[in-house]
C-alpha cells in the first residue's frame, strides 16, 4: 500500500512539472470545461500538484521499524522527576504560574501556531526547569512530532519541560515566530531562562539551528541538538558568528535529502566556536594571471578536492575525536571556554530520528547556564 502511495505521489511532482512546461510552451494543449487557463492559473495548479506531492511522497516512503515504533509509543509517556537540592532551593512564587502539570494541547501564539507543553507529572510550580523545545519536521503538526522523536519520558524524568510546535513552512519570518514559543511557556510555567534548549528533525532542525544564530533570537538558546538539518556550508558562510554555544548535531551519513550537509553545518559552528579545526586555503576565484605560473589555480583546486575528501560520509572529521559512551558522535578540542561541539553520524534514511534520546538530554544536563561550557556526564 504504501509502495502504491508513493508512486502516486512521485506521479504528482512529475506532473506538476509537465503543467507547467506545457503551461509556458503549448498552453493551448490545456482546456477545463472548454476554456483555456492562463498562465498565473496554470503556474498555481503545478504549484499546488508539486507541494501535494512532495509532502505526500515525504511521509509515505518511510516506515519505521518495530523497533523505533515501540521506542515511540513508550517515549510519549509523561513521568515523575527526581528534583534535588539545589532545584528547590531556586524558582519561582508558588502560585506565580498558572500552566498545569501534565498534559497541555491547547496552547498557541499570538500568529496562531500551535504547540502542545509536557510537564513532569510531579511538576513542582516553584521550581525552575530546563525547557527542551522541539519543532517539527516537514508536513507533521505537535502530536505527530511528539510520537516522531519519543522524548517525553526521557525529558520529563530529567525533570525538563518539553514542547512540541507545530510545522511551518521554512521563512526567516516562520523562525522567528517560532522563536516565540518558549517566552509564551515562561509565561505560564516556572522554566529557567538560561536553560532553554532546542532540537529538531530535517525542517525543525533547521529552524532550531536558524534560531542560534539569527540576530534577534541568537540569545535564546543554552545549547541546541539540530537532526538532518537542510543548511549546508555555503548557506552559512555569509552568518555572522554568535556567542560559543554547545552544538550536538545529528546528520546520517545516507540522507538523501540533505546529502552531507550535517558535516559542512558543523565545521562552521566548529570555527564559531573556535574549535581546533583543519583550514583550507581554498578559493572559488580564478587566480590573476600574475600568478598563473606560480599554479595557483591548481592549488586552490587541490585544497577544495581535500576538504571534499575529509568531509566525506563515514570520514571522520579532522581533529575531532570520539566522545566516550556516546556510539558514532565525534568532538571537537579547543573550543573556546570548554563548550562540547559534536557531530554524531547516523546510517538510517533521511526521515528517521536518530534516537540519541539519552545521549541529548545529557547533552543538555551538562549545559552551564552561566558560561555555556558544557560538560555532558556519561
Amino acid at each position: 500500500m504504501a509502495t502504491l502511495l508513493l508512486f502516486f505521489f512521485r506521479l504528482l511532482i512529475v506532473s506538476s512539472v509537465t503543467v507547467l512546461l506545457i503551461g509556458l510552451f503549448k498552453p493551448e494543449w490545456l482546456r477545463f470545461r472548454g476554456k483555456q487557463p492562463d498562465l498565473l492559473l496554470t503556474s498555481a495548479i503545478a504549484f499546488g500538484l508539486f507541494i501535494a506531492g512532495f509532502t505526500g511522497a515525504s511521509r509515505t516512503y518511510y516506515i519505521p521499524n518495530a523497533e523505533i515504533s515501540k521506542a515511540s509509543k513508550a517515549g510519549v509517556r509523561i513521568n515523575e522527576a527526581v528534583y534535588n537540592t539545589e532545584a528547590i532551593s531556586s524558582g519561582c512564587r508558588a502560585g506565580a504560574k498558572p500552566g498545569n502539570a501534565g498534559a497541555s494541547d491547547g496552547e498557541k501564539t499570538r500568529d496562531g501556531i500551535h504547540f502542545s507543553v509536557r510537564t513532569p507529572s510531579n511538576y513542582k510550580d516553584t521550581i525552575a526547569h530546563p525547557l527542551l523545545m522541539v519543532y517539527a519536521p516537514a508536513g507533521r503538526d505537535r502530536e505527530e512530532a511528539e510520537e516522531h522523536v519519543y522524548l517525553t519520558s526521557e525529558a520529563t524524568a530529567a525533570g525538563f519541560v518539553i514542547a512540541y510546535a507545530d510545522h511551518q513552512p521554512l521563512s526567516p519570518e516562520s523562525v522567528v515566530k517560532l522563536a516565540e514559543i518558549p517566552q509564551l511557556i515562561q509565561e505560564k510555567w516556572c522554566i529557567d531562562k538560561n536553560r532553554i534548549f532546542l532540537t529538531g528533525h530535517s525542517d525543525g532542525g533547521t529552524v532550531a539551528m536558524g534560531i542560534a544564530f539569527f540576530n534577534g533570537t541568537k540569545h535564546i538558546p543554552a545549547a541546541i541538538a539540530p537532526s538532518a538539518v537542510g543548511m549546508r556550508g555555503e548557506d552559512l558562510q555569509d552568518r555572522n558568528c554568535v556567542k560559543p554555544t554547545p552544538v550536538m548535531l545529528m546528520h546520517s551519513s545516507r540522507d538523501k535529502l540533505f546529502p552531507n550537509y550535517g558535516k559542512e553545518a558543523i565545521e562552521w559552528w566548529a570555527n564559531c566556536n573556535k574549535c581546533t579545526t583543519k583550514t583550507y586555503k581554498a578559493s572559488d576565484r580564478k587566480a590573476p594571471d600574475s600568478g598563473k605560473k606560480w599554479g595557483w589555480e591548481k592549488y586552490y583546486k587541490q585544497e577544495l578536492e581535500q576538504k571534499a575528501l575529509d568531509l566525506k560520509p563515514g570520514q571522520p572529521l579532522p581533529f575531532t575525536t570520539p566522545v566516550p559512551g556516546v556510539e558514532g558522535c565525534m568532538a571537537y578540542s579547543g573550543c573556546k571556554n570548554g563548550v562540547q561541539t559534536w557531530f554524531c553520524e547516523g546510517s538510517g534514511p533521511h526521515p528517521e530520528w536518530p534516537g540519541k534520546n539519552k545521549e541529548i538530554i545529557a547533552f543538555f544536563k551538562g549545559t552551564n547556564s552561566e558560561n555555556g561550557k558544557n560538560t555532558p556526564s556519561q
